[in-house]
């Protein structure tokens, strides 16, 4: 996720690429610079003025920046630049594809931003679910390949068929200590009437991993908390689809330019929310300070009876800044 293998000594390095691979002769948006500016002040304590900042060459970038974790980071935060464009103009997706190959870097992030640019929107949502953090759990399990082929995309997000074992178990939550995560969780559909994993039409257990990582981060299910809490999960694991997934809710929250299969159209510019770069930057750092992966260490059924204060303090998560909220 970005910026986490960066120093602040490397920080002006960055700035400057950023400014070298996606400005041109000037930002697609107001929200780019001051995404960035967002970023780099909060994560790494360094102040730049992106509008004027002078940028730097992918070769004389290459030959500064050592590590393989960098240059992706750096990569797929130029990505997300591109998912803040209404429409991903034709120079900028070259210009970064250009910059992926002098760093030596080649990531599911650039396939999806091939896809988007060239408006193959179909392409785009499968190549989005395959590669992100709910493909790389939907594989897990034995029954995917069979669903995926009788159901097609909707099997990546959704339960297509009723498993009333699976049900059985999410509904079982309410029987958890009050104040614990599991009943948390159980609170938290049934506040909002979603159904259980299981359940036809819910979301599947891959999709809902992540809702107890809502839970754990205290983050809503509006717009802007599905990018905070997608943002958190990125920093909080070294699974290669988190970043990604975090990516594309950007593109399906703010543009618009990547279809959803369970968000019906309408919800974007949830960035440009009140202190929306900041809650994203708050997230990252939140992630970033968990000392769990939240995707490859974390059963949560395990931890159900668990008190949330405490899960949340034996795992190192500090508290959210006081932001504006939406």
């Amino acid at each position: 996720m970005f910026l986490i293998h960066s120093t602040v000594d490397q920080a002006p390095l960055q700035a400057a690429a950023l400014v070298g691979a996606c400005r041109g002769d000037g930002w697609q948006t107001p929200l780019q610079p001051r995404f960035l500016g967002v970023l780099f002040h909060q994560l790494l304590g360094y102040e730049a003025d992106f509008d004027h900042l002078a940028g730097l060459s992918p070769e004389a970038v290459a030959e500064a920046l050592p590590t393989a974790e960098q240059r992706l980071e750096l990569v797929e935060l130029m990505v997300t630049l591109e998912m803040l464009c209404d429409s991903i103009p034709a120079a900028l997706e070259a210009s970064i594809g250009h910059w992926a190959g002098v760093l030596g870097v080649e990531d599911r992030s650039l396939r999806l931003a091939r896809d988007l640019a060239a408006h193959a929107s179909a392409q785009a949502l499968h190549d989005f679910y395959r590669y992100n953090w709910i493909g790389e759990q939907d594989i897990l399990s034995p029954a995917f390949e069979g669903l995926l082929a009788r159901h097609g995309e909707q099997a990546y997000a959704l339960t297509v068929e009723p498993d009333p074992i699976e049900a059985a178990r999410w509904r079982a939550l309410e029987q958890c200590p009050a104040g614990s995560i599991g009943r948390s969780l159980w609170d938290f559909y049934r506040e909002r009437g979603f159904g259980f994993p299981g359940e036809p039409g819910a979301a599947n257990a891959a999709l809902a991993h992540h809702d107890w990582i809502h839970v754990l981060a205290d983050f809503d299910t509006t717009p802007m908390g599905e990018m905070e809490v997608t943002a958190f999960q990125a920093a909080a694991s070294t699974l290669p689809g988190a970043t990604l997934g975090f990516i594309g809710a950007v593109s399906i929250f703010q543009t618009g330019l990547l279809p959803s299969l369970v968000v019906p159209p309408g919800s974007y510019h949830a960035l440009e929310v009140p202190g929306g770069p900041e809650r994203i930057a708050d997230a990252i750092q939140r992630g970033r300070a968990c000392e769990r992966d939240v995707f490859r260490e974390s059963d949560f059924f395990a931890v159900a009876d668990q008190a949330l204060p405490d899960l949340r303090d034996c795992w190192s998560i500090p508290g959210k800044a006081n932001l504006p909220s939406s």
